[in-house]
């Protein structure tokens, strides 16, 4: 997916989804978990994911020829914490650990970068330790330094402070997301990465999956960018530009279509007959 217009809401378009449905052997369905599963709260431990929301998720893991998958920013266990269902694949710090069934696995990049990270940590609390609202989350192999909380006029310079802190490190570097600054091991591995390992991982090889991807953050773009034409992006939020084909709202509006998908949507899937089931559009 390559185009950078201004997609029109998914509630246009379900039928596009329906048709992708019916010509697939199953569904792999990925969310994002700030900002599209659960709503954004200004400091990240306050995050929870809504009841309704886990309650349509479960639904969906367990219907047949479905598997599910939640791709995070958020330390593999924090995120594992925070969504609570069993049967689901998590990929967490952007993939870099990832959890599919028995099969758990830890980027060897990450070992390599995590003193750098350490004292990254370190010397950012003690220059940002007197900008308010300005904070660092350390992730083990990740951390991100949150300015949510701080003033406009203010962010330049925590920018600045970040990206100049690390220039010293050869293991690391620096990727904007919704007023945070990430810093990962400096290696090609991303959001899109882990949804390729999930599909592969998820698969059969002798089948045909839509890949149905949800996200809100610039980070999600790397998602959205490795799906194929049949796969479906899906943005959530008013934020342009995006490469995502669809377009909602917020979280509830993704709470209404994993319902849909898992009482109605997955009834379509391999159905290319004239007894197709009925769903409400």
């Amino acid at each position: 997916m390559t185009s950078t217009e201004t997609p029109d809401p998914l509630d246009e378009h379900l039928y596009a989804l329906v048709n992708r449905l019916l010509n697939a052997d199953g569904l792999l369905a990925m969310f994002d978990f700030d900002g599209s599963l659960a709503p954004i709260e200004d400091r990240p431990e306050e995050a929870t994911l809504p009841p309704e929301t886990r309650t349509a998720l479960e639904a969906l893991r367990d219907a047949p020829d479905v598997r599910v998958g939640i791709v995070s920013g958020r330390g593999r266990e924090d995120l594992r914490d925070r969504v609570g269902i069993d049967g689901v694949s998590y990929a967490g710090n952007h993939g870099l650990e990832l959890h599919a069934g028995d099969e758990r696995r830890t980027h060897p990049a990450a070992a390599d970068a995590r003193d750098d990270i350490e004292a990254l940590c370190d010397e950012l609390e003690a220059r940002l330790s007197a900008v308010d609202g300005a904070f660092v989350e350390d992730k083990g192999v990740t951390a991100s330094v949150h300015f949510r909380l701080v003033d406009d006029d203010e962010i330049p310079a925590v920018e600045r402070t970040v990206r100049e802190a690390a220039r010293g490190s050869d293991d690391v570097r620096v990727t904007a997301g919704k007023r945070v600054l990430e810093l990962r091991p400096d290696v090609d591995w991303h959001k899109g990465r882990a949804i390729r390992w999930l599909y592969d991982h998820h698969v059969p090889d002798d089948e045909t999956w839509l890949p149905l991807y949800v996200g809100d953050d610039r980070t999600d773009e790397d998602a959205f960018d490795v799906l194929p034409e049949s796969g479906l992006a899906l943005k959530v939020g008013h934020e342009p530009p995006t490469i995502a084909g669809y377009r909602v709202a917020d979280p509830t509006a993704v709470r209404s279509i994993i319902e849909w998908l898992a009482e109605y949507g997955v009834a379509f899937l391999g159905t290319e007959s004239e007894e197709r089931p009925v769903a409400p559009l």
